[in-house]
């Protein structure tokens, strides 16, 4: 031991409470003047083992070197001169400075704990803003995917809106020209000509129905089709269905029963009658496609606001591994020599559903299918009025006609004068703004895509020269957005190519019958 290993008598009072609240202190004192004049035994425990009485004490403990030994102070961890962690107290009284030292490796390993989760922390925080920096990226560049989608879906959309105006306009050509060599076949009693008509009708009505499917699924896609429920008369669905699709079925060689309740002969319903007829020439075509042997069975019933159609076939029927398969699009069975588009059930499915309508399929193989569905179809006035219309005239009307097609041109003007209008044609939006300026015309019926100026830059132009005439487009665009712009220009009415002729005269006759002279279509 370098000296006394008791604490000088006059320091016990000033250290007694520390002595009390710690244990394990050791301690040395020093003069004012720096000199070492007593320590503790237990010091060198603490790492001071050259520590010595007499010493200076900043020559062999460098944390001295520079301390106010008559200030007090306290380090909580520092090293002792071997670099053990200590707490250092220092006490000062008249003559002398206390300097205690306890042991600080709990400190010590608190303090490295904390660094360590502050490191960690920070090391954290770095790795999070570097996920939050990748997040950002992601996130831009799935928004920059999704536009691009976007854009693809509507370049898709816009690519087949195009498709479904090119066969739209020559399916008007033949589906009238064959309605006149048909009617001038029955004049002449024609029946080989007839029956060659009816076949030219049957694959052009077939061919349309495959557009309007290629079409409506990328409208569905992109969520573009929308529903437009009129009176319809139940009747004139299911004769159209009749007529369209008896022929195959006679020339397969199978039954083909459409029945339904007497009550419904003159029953008129709220549907859209357009979607009604694609969704039962889809499910009906599809039975009659594939049924080689036997009948398709079609049952209709109409009750509490509600239309129900159940058709049954003898066809192969559907595997159960393949049932939910037939409603994805472009999924076709396994009789590729039948394959059409694979679209017919998916979009029937959907529009259904948009309707407020389901569809159900329930089939066995080797014995047959049924397809069901039911949708809402409240009962609407009686549409026996306007069912007379069929035979209407347009007797004296002047009407100006915007057709570039020349061939649907001179159909349209054959067809319309034959019901005693007055016609005027021109080819494209300029010379119609010019027709119409110059002329009086009852009503113009405008084509939308033609070249020089389109419809709807034509009707721009009338609207701006304050032209009050009203104009019914008639487009083979589909696409609601165009159905859309007609109305913001104020259209009187928007028909879809191929349109027959009794449904210009109908429209044309409510067109102009109406006080403000605006209708539906």
């Amino acid at each position: 031991m370098h000296s006394s290993d008791h604490i000088d008598s006059t320091l016990l009072p000033t250290i007694s409470k520390f002595v009390l609240d710690r244990q394990g202190l050791a301690y040395f004192c020093v003069s004012h003047q720096g000199v070492v004049q007593a320590m503790s035994a237990n010091l060198i425990d603490y790492g001071f083992a050259t520590t010595k009485v007499g010493d200076q004490v900043e020559d062999s403990i460098d944390f001295m070197v520079g301390l106010d030994l008559q200030s007090e102070l306290e380090l909580p961890l520092i090293a002792s001169p071997s670099g053990m962690p200590v707490t250092v107290c220092l006490i000062p009284d008249e003559s002398k400075m206390l300097v205690l030292v306890s042991d600080a490796s709990r400190v010590a390993a608190d303090r490295q704990q904390l660094q360590q989760q502050a490191n960690d922390n920070e090391l954290l925080v770095y790795q999070q803003n570097k996920l939050m920096a990748q997040l950002e990226q992601a996130q831009a560049e799935l928004k920059q995917k999704n536009s691009q989608l976007k854009e693809a879906s509507r370049l898709q959309t816009s690519f087949i809106s195009g498709v479904s105006h090119e066969f739209r306009t020559p399916l008007t050509s033949i589906i009238g020209y064959t309605d006149l060599l048909q009617n001038n076949a029955h004049k002449h009693n024609d029946v080989d000509a007839d029956n060659y008509v009816v076949a030219v009708q049957r694959s052009s009505r077939h061919l349309l129905s495959l557009v309007e499917n290629l079409l409506d699924h990328g409208k569905l896609d992109a969520e573009e089709l929308v529903i437009r429920p009129k009176p319809t008369l139940l009747t004139e669905v299911f004769d159209d269905l009749r007529f369209m699709l008896m022929p195959l079925a006679d020339a397969k060689g199978i039954e083909l029963a459409i029945s339904q309740l007497n009550d419904l002969q003159t029953l008129s319903v709220v549907v859209d009658d357009s979607r009604l007829r694609q969704c039962l020439i889809n499910i009906v075509g599809n039975a009659v496609k594939f049924t080689d042997q036997g009948k398709v069975d079609v049952q209709v019933s109409w009750k509490h606001d509600w239309l129900s159609v159940t058709v049954r076939d003898t066809g192969p029927g559907i595997a159960k591994e393949h049932l939910e398969k037939v409603l994805l699009p472009f999924w076709q069975g396994g009789d590729s020599a039948k394959a059409g588009t694979g679209l017919g059930l998916t979009i029937t499915s959907r529009l259904l559903e948009l309707m407020g309508g389901e569809l159900t399929i329930d089939s066995t193989l080797e014995l047959g299918t049924t397809v069901s569905f039911a949708l809402p179809a409240p009962q609407a006035p009686s549409l026996a009025k306007q069912q007379q219309q069929e035979n209407r005239g347009l007797d004296g009307l002047r009407l100006l006609l915007a057709e570039d097609d020349p061939d649907i041109a001179l159909l349209l003007c054959y067809l319309l004068e034959e019901k005693g209008a007055q016609v005027a044609h021109v080819g494209n939006g300029e010379l119609a703004v010019s027709a119409a300026m110059r002329g009086t015309f009852d009503l113009i019926l405008m084509d939308i895509q033609m070249p020089i100026m389109t419809g709807y830059q034509a009707i721009e132009q009338l609207n701006k020269l304050g032209y009050n005439t009203p104009i019914v487009v008639m487009s083979a665009s589909n696409i609601d957005a165009d159905r859309s712009t007609a109305e913001t220009l104020g259209c009187a009415a928007y028909l879809l190519k191929p349109v027959d002729i009794n449904d210009i005269a109908l429209v044309v006759d409510q067109v102009l019958a109406a006080p403000d002279h605006s209708a539906e279509s």
